[in-house]
């Protein structure tokens, strides 16, 4: 009985966890006002990934755009483009 539970509240929240090209793109347009993320775009490597990765863009379109997280999403972001490249 809890196995099925635990399935019906997970078919619940995943269609929440997606991401989608709106919330990739948010989260460039909040992105791209920092330094640290306009230094990845000048790089022709990581702004190819940037572009067309998914895995990398599933990335960015999972942050949070508050402020106090941008380091995080740097060190996130930087990870993943050094795992893709």
């Amino acid at each position: 009985m809890g196995l099925i539970f635990d399935l019906l509240n997970l078919a619940v929240y995943v269609p929440f966890l997606k991401v989608n090209e709106e919330d990739i793109g948010r989260n460039l347009t909040h992105l791209k006002k920092h330094q640290w993320f306009q230094n990845y775009l000048n790089d022709e490597k990581y702004r190819e990934l940037i572009i067309y990765n998914k895995n990398v863009r599933q990335t960015i379109g999972k942050f949070k755009t508050k402020n106090s997280y941008n380091i995080r999403c740097e060190k996130k972001l930087h990870k993943v483009l050094l795992n893709v490249a």
